[in-house]
């Protein structure tokens, strides 16, 4: 018994998202293994994301596929929440922290869940792969370049930053008692 290649292929998902390029917004379905998280596929897909249904300035009608050099993709926000964004329990303890990620076309607010017992100044030093922002709010810069394209609605459940592309990143206003601890006292186990 023969299985043909397509067939030999494992389940996808489609999952539609705004993504910030260099020069552009671009609307498409990014294309992920079913059981895949999309943070994992962005950090292990090679140099290119595979993309359909893709809208863009210049882009009419609808490109129905499009590889995006990776290392150009700023920022990916699926349009609806997505309970596959990262590999389950891959985190660890964490607690949400607010930060802005600055962008030359605007700023993205959002919220960075990383380890309890960690500075935001040692998570950042630490990642290479894309850093999960939820709550996100993109505010567009009024300086954006001469035929830049729009920017989408503006709020998502949760975007993926790209930190080779984010200009840089600013710690929020957290309020005392909320969000991060900080570093927690030893404990004998610690002496």
């Amino acid at each position: 018994m023969t299985t043909s290649a397509r067939s030999a292929r494992p389940k996808q998902r489609h999952v539609h998202a705004d993504i910030l390029l260099s020069t552009q917004w671009m609307s498409a379905n990014l294309i992920i293994p079913e059981f895949q998280s999309i943070a994992d596929y962005l950090n292990t897909a090679g140099a290119f994301i595979k993309l359909t249904d893709a809208k863009a300035r210049g882009l009419e009608p609808a490109a129905e596929f499009v590889a995006v050099q990776r290392a150009a993709i700023s920022l990916i926000a699926p349009a609806a929440a997505d309970d596959r964004v990262e590999t389950e329990g891959g985190g660890g303890i964490t607690s949400p922290w607010r930060i802005a990620c600055l962008f030359d076309h605007g700023v993205l607010h959002g919220q960075l869940d990383f380890l309890v017992n960690m500075r935001l100044s040692d998570y950042l030093r630490q990642q290479t792969g894309f850093l999960v922002v939820r709550e996100a709010t993109w505010t567009p810069s009024e300086m954006a370049p001469a035929g830049a394209s729009p920017a989408p609605a503006g709020q998502w459940p949760v975007a993926l930053v790209n930190p080779a592309r984010v200009l840089a990143i600013v710690e929020g206003q957290n309020p005392a008692g909320a969000g991060h601890p900080g570093r927690l006292a030893p404990t004998e186990w610690d002496l």
